[in-house]
């Protein structure tokens, strides 16, 4: 073999061995409910009357996901292709054992907008598989209709 093709032999055995280290993970949503998962958290949308709204998340059981890995804020876009206009992971802390996270945006964008509780346990299993993580989804337009029909 000459040395050309051994080089270039060579270099495609490196090309795909580094293009196997950057698999991309994948994640699935969780069909379950909030109360199959045993989890148990708060939702609480502000509305400033200014066109924004605060959204706070707080987390007192974990459930059958525990540990969050990761609490994400996504927008869909509103043209229905499946994209997303924002996709963001949110900081969190933990304050007396609880998990909270909290996101200021407009209203226009809060409707549409969901929360994603991020993890890489198989509610079903227990275990943790590489590269597969689960996510359960929050949709904020619901928390924003339950204060809209409060009493004021």
């Amino acid at each position: 073999m000459s040395g050309r093709k051994l080089k270039r032999s060579l270099l495609a055995m490196i090309v795909l061995a580094a293009a196997a280290k950057c698999v991309w993970a994948l994640g699935f949503r969780l069909s379950q409910s909030k109360e199959q998962l045993e989890l148990k958290y708060n939702v609480d949308c502000t509305d400033h009357d200014s066109g924004r709204v605060s959204i706070n998340l707080t987390i007192t059981e974990q459930g059958r996901i525990k540990p969050v890995h990761a609490v994400q804020l996504a927008i869909p876009s509103d043209d229905g292709t499946g994209y997303f206009d924002l996709s963001v992971s949110l900081a969190t802390e933990t304050v007396d054992g609880k998990l909270r996270a909290r996101a200021h945006l407009t209203r226009e964008l809060a409707e549409r907008a969901t929360i994603r509780l991020v993890t890489r346990t198989n509610p079903e299993s227990g275990g943790k598989a590489e590269r597969t993580w689960y996510y359960h989804v929050i949709p904020i337009a619901d928390y924003i209709r339950k204060r809209d029909q409060k009493p004021k």
